[in-house]
């Protein structure tokens, strides 16, 4: 039996929806840059699920993949999240679930990976998304 988090985090078409609805913050993303949400469930899986949100054709579409390591994640900005965070941020898809991310980045619901220095994520469009999720920089994540 799959649980109503695992629900949640399995609704494609919610996801894209919102990212849809919010094209705006992703609209100078380049071609091929990516997010990947992974629920800290499957973190620690040898082969975890990850819903990656790839630019494509101007936008995001919503895909799954399986999530074998940060080498290969295939994403630019990883974020791993708990189960409340999951819910939240699709309830507010309609709202302003970035406002929501963020706060639950400063409560540390959700943990954010950078696969890429900052200079390159600037590079390939991500300074609306960086801006509006207030992320701090450290360096990237290899």
């Amino acid at each position: 039996m799959i649980s109503a988090v695992k629900e949640v985090f399995l609704e494609r078409d919610g996801w894209q929806a919102m990212l849809d609805h919010h094209h705006q913050v992703f609209s100078s993303l380049q071609p091929g840059a990516g997010i990947g949400i992974l629920p800290k469930t499957e973190f620690d899986s040898p082969e975890g699920e990850m819903l990656a949100w790839e630019a494509a054709s101007g936008r995001l579409t919503a895909e799954y993949r399986t999530f074998k390591g940060f080498q290969e994640a295939g994403v630019d900005l990883l974020f791993v999240v708990d189960d409340e965070a999951l819910e939240e941020i699709l309830n507010k898809a309609r709202e302003d679930p970035f406002a929501k991310m963020k706060q639950l980045i400063r409560n540390g619901n959700i943990v954010f990976y950078s696969m890429r220095a900052q200079n390159e994520l600037l590079d390939l469009g991500f300074e609306d998304l960086i801006d509006v999720l207030g992320l701090p920089f450290q360096g990237a994540c290899r």
